[in-house]
C-alpha cells in the first residue's frame, strides 16, 4: 500500500529545523566542545608535569653514575636548585674527566611550591647522598596538579613512590640439620628501611617558635616553626599563632594542604590555633604562611608517609 504526501505534509517537510532546534543543537555542541578543550588542556598540563619531573629524575641518576664512575671525593656530582623553577647540574657531561655545570629549567609553568626549601642533592664516590631520603614536590602554577621525587640515602631515585617504607617481614632461624654448618646460620632481626639511616634532626621533631617583626614594634609568633604530618589526612598538625597587637591573621598554603580556619581574628597579647591536614598523597616540605597587618611568618610542614 502506497502513501501519498498531501500538500500540507510537503510543506512541513520543506520547513527544515526551527530556530529553537538550532539553538539547542549549537548549545549542546558548545558544551561538548568546552569539556573537550578542558580535558585536552588538563592532559597537556599533566604531561608537562610528568616530563619535567622525569627529566629531573634522569639527570639525578646521571649525576649519581658520574660520581661512581669518577670516584668523586669532592662533591662535584650534584643537582642543586637555584630557584623554584630552575636547577644546576654539575658533573662530567662529555667524558673528559672535568666536571662543569649546566642550568636547566622546569618545563612550562611547573615549579616547586613557593616558600618550600630548595632541593640540593650531592653524591659521594659510592653513589650515596649525605642525608636520609630527600623528598621534594612539584606542581603547576594553579597547584591543581602535583608530583614528587624521592632520592634515598642509597641514591635510588623514584617518582610518586614510597621508597622508604618496606613491608613487615618475619625471619626464621634456618635449621642446622641437613648438612648446614651452625656457623653459617644468621638470625634475622628486622627489615631495613631508608628512614633508619636518618639521624634525630630529621625525625620530624617540631621546630622552636619563630617570631616576625613589623613596623611600630608589632610582632607575630608561630609555634612550631616546623612540623610533620602524614599524607592523605593521616594526622593533623596544630599551629599556635600569637601577636602583640589586635588584628586579623590570614593563613595560606599549597593546594594539597587544608588549613583551618583560613582567617581568624586575634586580640593583642593573645594567641589562636590553626590546624593543617594533608589532602592527598603528595609528599614533601611545604610553606604555610600566616599574615597579619604587621608581618608574615612561615611554618614549614613536612608531609610524610
Amino acid at each position: 500500500m502506497s502513501y501519498k504526501l498531501t500538500r500540507t505534509d510537503k510543506a512541513k517537510c520543506e520547513q527544515g529545523f526551527s530556530l529553537l532546534q538550532l539553538i539547542v543543537v549549537v548549545a549542546v555542541v558548545g558544551i561538548i566542545s568546552a569539556f573537550a578543550v578542558i580535558d585536552i588542556r588538563q592532559s597537556r598540563e599533566a604531561l608537562t608535569l610528568q616530563n619535567s619531573v622525569r627529566q629531573l629524575a634522569g639527570l639525578i641518576e646521571k649525576a649519581r653514575l658520574d660520581a661512581v664512575r669518577r670516584h668523586v671525593m669532592d662533591g662535584t656530582s650534584q643537582v642543586v636548585f637555584d630557584s623554584n623553577t630552575s636547577y644546576n647540574v654539575t658533573m662530567d657531561f662529555d667524558g673528559s674527566g672535568t666536571p662543569y655545570t649546566r642550568n636547566y629549567r622546569l618545563l612550562g609553568d611547573i615549579e616547586i611550591p613557593a616558600g618550600s626549601p630548595l632541593p640540593s642533592i650531592s653524591f659521594n664516590w659510592r653513589g650515596r647522598t649525605s642525608a636520609c631520603t630527600n623528598t621534594f614536590a612539584f606542581q603547576n602554577s594553579s597547584g591543581g596538579l602535583q608530583s614528587w621525587v624521592d632520592v634515598s640515602d642509597a641514591g635510588d631515585v623514584t617518582i610518586n613512590s614510597d621508597v622508604d617504607i618496606l613491608p613487615s617481614v618475619s625471619f626464621a632461624t634456618v635449621s642446622t640439620t641437613g648438612g648446614i654448618a651452625p656457623s653459617t646460620v644468621v638470625t634475622g632481626a628486622g627489615t631495613h628501611a631508608n628512614v633508619l639511616d636518618c639521624d634525630t634532626t630529621t625525625s620530624g621533631t617540631a621546630g622552636p617558635p619563630v617570631t616576625g617583626n613589623g613596623s611600630g614594634g608589632c610582632t607575630l609568633t608561630v609555634n612550631p616553626s616546623s612540623l610533620s604530618i602524614k599524607k592523605n589526612g593521616g594526622t593533623t598538625g596544630s599551629i599556635v599563632v600569637g601577636a602583640n597587637t589586635s588584628g586579623t591573621v590570614n593563613a595560606s598554603g599549597p593546594a594539597n594542604l587544608r588549613i583551618l580556619p583560613a582567617t581568624r581574628s586575634i586580640t593583642a597579647n593573645s594567641s589562636t590555633t590553626f590546624s593543617v591536614t594533608s589532602l592527598n598523597a603528595t609528599r614533601g616540605t611545604f610553606a604555610v604562611n600566616f599574615a597579619s597587618p604587621c608581618t608574615t611568618v612561615t611554618t614549614l610542614v613536612k608531609v610524610t608517609n
